[in-house]
């Protein structure tokens, strides 16, 4: 009787475990599912208890968007002295070693020295340590920042020594390729079925960046432009989506201040002739840097192509004192805003890739950003929306793509452009009548009444 007894349990529970496999075996056939959460710009001296929020949302990857420490120092007017054991020797030379934007704001380079230090910093901040391991994998890709120096291109100093400090707080190993190429662009296809994984494009828009001028400037370079086209070409028959990663963003157009691809107009069309010669299977792609978010999309032919930027940890655009804010709200008030299809989230905020893929191959990929503003909003989802018709593995024409809401006539740029000067006139206008009429017939009284008082 026990042996039957056991037999039976035996037979019950092998029954409930193969219902069990079963039960998750249909699971995993219906969808391949991956949460990637992603952000950029994190100054490393500042509030970082943004991670909680992040940890809560049960990501499976976390993605570093750019900006990962800010190593340079600004100052007004001059670059500011720097410090370190490597700095007294070097000359201060533009571009290499300092940069200024405007004639204004000026940028001294972050040193070898220095940037370890603020990649250590950063490393040793208990939330990200947390979320390093809970999640299955780190990637990163850098920006101007963290490279060194504000707008850094190929003249930067430093950039090797930075990519060897980068790589080793992403943990690369010392053997790995990544160490040995012209940059620090790398591509990583998440484990997961044949035809049914997820693929990430991480580009370096900064090791090889040519100096501003140029309309036929590069971002990348030839050695990287030829990884990026085999990258794709590799997992044509293994990926249903494909994430691309910049730390500029791609679509939004120029000029409207900043760095964008759009800055160098022959690199962003070759990048979109490349993706869709790739024929690869749910382009996506994802950007940073402007310190605020936005979800922008093209329309070429029957593909739309989606690029969600995540911008602002740990500071954004609604920070910045006023007026600097208001004009940079205006500034993109003024120009063409067609790409975009949600509204511009100014405070600070991450990033969210959903995805899933069924048992086709076919992925349904939904974008949100999240809050993480230390006010009411934090962990709140602010932007929310799929993405529909994410190319399927044929090719399209790059030569038709136009913003998602349709081409807008130079008309509605110049209206717009010509409000804001009216208005401006409009307020100097009363501005000086104000003056005229109150406060200089104010001043001269009470000059008046202390000439006579000394009179007396």
């Amino acid at each position: 009787k026990n042996s039957a007894a056991v037999v039976a349990c035996m037979s019950g529970s092998m029954a409930v475990f193969g219902l069990g496999f079963l039960v998750v075996a249909v699971s995993l056939r219906q969808a391949e599912a991956l949460k990637l959460a992603f952000g950029s710009c994190n100054k490393q001296d500042l509030d970082q208890s943004y991670w909680q929020t992040i940890l809560e949302r049960a990501p499976d990857v976390w993605l570093w968007g750019g900006d990962i420490v800010y190593g340079d120092k600004p100052g007004l007017l001059f670059p500011p002295g720097r410090s370190g054991s490597n700095a007294a020797d070097d000359p201060m030379v533009d571009g290499s070693t300092y940069t200024c934007l405007g004639g204004i704001v000026c940028f001294t380079a972050g040193t070898p020295n220095h940037m370890r230090a603020q990649y250590a910093k950063q490393n040793e901040t208990e939330g990200y340590q947390v979320l390093a391991q809970a999640v299955s994998r780190v990637l990163g890709i850098w920006d101007d920042h963290d490279m060194g120096v504000n707008d850094g291109d190929s003249r930067y100093k430093w950039r090797e020594e930075s990519k060897q400090a980068l790589l080793d707080f992403l943990g690369e190993p010392l053997y790995s390729p990544r160490r040995q190429r012209s940059g620090v662009w790398d591509s990583w296809l998440a484990p997961g079925p044949a035809g049914r994984r997820v693929a990430f494009h991480l580009l370096d828009v900064r090791h090889n960046k040519m100096p501003y001028g140029d309309p036929n400037g590069d971002f990348l370079g030839e050695e990287q432009w030829a990884w990026l086209e085999e990258s794709l070409q590799a997992v044509r028959d293994e990926a249903a989506v494909n994430v691309v990663v910049s730390g500029l963003q791609v679509l939004r157009p120029w000029p409207r201040g900043g760095e964008v691809w759009a800055r160098f107009p022959a690199a962003r069309a070759r990048l979109l002739r490349t993706l869709a010669a790739s024929r690869a299977r749910g382009l996506v792609l994802l950007s940073g840097d402007v310190h605020m978010a936005q979800l922008s999309a093209l329309r070429c032919g029957d593909v739309v192509v989606h690029e969600l930027t995540s911008s602002g940890l740990t500071h954004s655009l609604a920070e910045l004192a006023f007026p600097a804010q208001w004009i940079a709200r205006l500034m993109l008030w003024i120009f063409p805003q067609h790409h975009l299809l949600a509204d511009t989230w100014f405070k600070r905020n991450f990033g969210e890739l959903e995805i899933d893929v069924d048992e086709n191959g076919a992925a349904t990929v939904q974008g949100r950003i999240i809050s993480v503003h230390p006010d009411r909003s934090r962990g709140r989802i602010v932007v929310e929306r799929a993405f529909p018709q994410l190319s399927a593995g044929e090719s399209w024409d790059a030569s038709a793509c136009e913003p998602i809401m349709g081409a807008e006539s130079p008309k509605e740029f110049w209206l717009r452009l010509g409000l804001v000067v009216a208005s401006s006139c409009i307020i100097a206008v009363v501005f000086s009548i104000v003056l005229a009429v109150v406060i200089c017939p104010l001043c001269c009284s009470r000059s008046s009444v202390t000439s006579k008082s000394h009179q007396e």
